[in-house]
């Protein structure tokens, strides 16, 4: 394939990317808007209560949220071209270090609440500049060698990008 083409399908798939996580926003935002605001006075618990309350619309929203629906196919290959990478320029034991909280076990299910007994590892500082830009209130997290895209108010998985991390 011509390094252009390979260039274009990249910014295709980027603006695509960008499109889709724009459009993931503003349905969230819509459905937040139509739950009942926090009084002044919250507690703790009134505070959790709209976290789950939007968890549950957006699951209704999303209902057949499959992978791939945010992340596209060229947005995949360049996220784990970028990872494997990054680890490969990374000292044996640095890597060890950043593995070692990242959870094993199944991956968790688009749709679902991110396991609650799981670590939540934090992509490297210096990875994540080099990842395509996600909005506000969506993070990258590592699973298993796989990368999740969490909604980190409600900690429900939006997407996932599989094999990207070094066995």
């Amino acid at each position: 394939k011509a390094k252009g083409a390979t260039v274009n399908t990249q910014a295709e798939g980027q603006a695509e990317f960008q499109k889709r996580t724009a459009a993931c926003l503003a349905s969230r935002e819509s459905l937040a808007k139509k739950l009942e605001p926090l009084s002044s006075t919250a507690s703790a618990s009134d505070l959790q209560s709209p976290q789950q309350a939007l968890a549950a619309a957006l699951r209704t929203a999303r209902a057949n949220a499959k992978q791939g629906d945010l992340v596209p196919l060229a947005v995949q290959h360049q996220i784990c071209t970028t990872v494997k990478a990054d680890f490969k320029g990374r000292a044996p034991a640095a890597t060890r270090a950043t593995l070692e909280e990242v959870p094993k076990g199944p991956l968790p299910a688009i749709n679902k609440t991110y396991p609650e007994q799981a670590a939540l590892p934090t992509v490297p500082a210096l990875l994540l500049p080099s990842l395509p830009r996600l909005p506000d209130n969506l993070q990258y997290r590592f699973f298993g060698r796989h990368i999740v895209l969490l909604d980190g108010d409600t900690e429900i998985v939006v997407d996932y990008v599989r094999d990207c991390l070094p066995r």
